[in-house]
């Protein structure tokens, strides 16, 4: 295959969310010749949907010197931001906000004023939710909606209704998050959103329908996340969690031999991927072998989702 050709086939493949085959093709033709910009931000994207986290972080590196070198900051804080977050979802705190505090700076110093601040009030908004400062995150969520309604970008949208959605919900106001919560998804499901925000996205409105039990809700994205997931096979991250959300559905009808089958199968795959969602499925399994008596087990479940960062009080009180 000459260069053209594997630049070509990479990108058909990218386009047709064909994660495997894009990355192979893209990273033969970067072995060639270094890629353009953005070429290696597929390349990148590509590795990352397939699980090559070392390596999505490498490429993601590289497209961020290349945006720098080239003098572009705001294309270079993206990259930035996008590799802190994925340091941060991996428990990796140091590093994860060096790269963010790496992105606000190239902000500042070049005077941008753009998508990208809205980006990285996200990170702003979590900790004030985790920190159950509502107030702070409703107005930080609704500023990242601003920005996405400025700057006509389509994740930063989908961010700000569901973070604003979550945070209504925190408030009690349930019917007016849910709706928000729905109009997120819209967009989602609409193809208007990046892959990767779309996963996290699916993941949080199921999450956030459970916690008001609204089940229907809960059923139908969980339903509608499967799909996506099975419509893109070489996926590896979001395929382990709509594994947990459809072992906590076959869970709530009663079928448990299924429901602790799905949710080990999770835990695997989790754990293959090394995501800190595995500890969601360590406390399904706990739920279940408690629900069928296996309450050893259970509590063993229970004390290594616990140590994960997944909160088991429910399934230990």
């Amino acid at each position: 295959m000459t260069l053209v050709d594997a630049l070509d086939e990479g990108r058909r493949s990218y386009d047709r969310h064909a994660w495997a085959d894009a990355y192979s093709s893209l990273a033969s033709a970067d072995e060639a010749v270094p890629l353009a910009p953005d070429d290696l931000e597929r390349l990148a994207l590509s590795a990352r949907l397939t699980g090559r986290h070392a390596e999505a972080d490498r490429l993601c590196e590289r497209a961020h010197s290349d945006h720098v070198q080239r003098g572009d900051g705001v294309r270079a804080a993206r990259w930035a931001f996008w590799l802190g977050m994925s340091l941060l979802d991996r428990g990796e705190s140091g590093p994860g906000g060096g790269w963010l505090a790496r992105a606000q700076r190239l902000l500042d110093d070049g005077g941008h004023d753009c998508a990208e601040r809205g980006m990285l009030l996200m990170p702003v908004a979590l900790r004030a939710m985790y920190a159950g400062d509502v107030e702070t995150a409703h107005a930080t969520w609704s500023e990242v909606a601003r920005f996405g309604d400025t700057y006509r970008d389509a994740d930063l949208i989908a961010f700000g209704r569901l973070g604003v959605g979550q945070t209504m919900i925190m408030r009690g106001r349930i019917a007016e998050g849910v709706a928000l919560l729905d109009e997120a998804m819209v967009a989602v499901t609409a193809g208007e959103v990046s892959p990767v925000s779309s996963g996290i996205i699916y993941c949080a409105v199921i999450d956030a329908c459970q916690e008001v039990f609204d089940l229907r809700r809960a059923r139908e994205w969980t339903t509608a996340l499967t799909r996506w997931c099975d419509s893109q096979p070489d996926m590896v991250p979001f395929t382990g969690q709509c594994m947990v959300h459809r072992a906590e559905i076959m869970q709530l009808h009663g079928s448990w031999p299924d429901a602790l089958e799905t949710a080990e199968r999770a835990r695997d795959r989790l754990l293959q991927s090394r995501q800190a969602a595995v500890g969601a499925a360590l406390y399904r399994i706990g739920e279940l072998k408690r629900l069928r008596g296996e309450l050893t087990e259970a509590v063993e479940h229970y004390r290594e989702a616990s140590h994960r960062g997944h909160p088991t009080c429910r399934g230990r009180c």
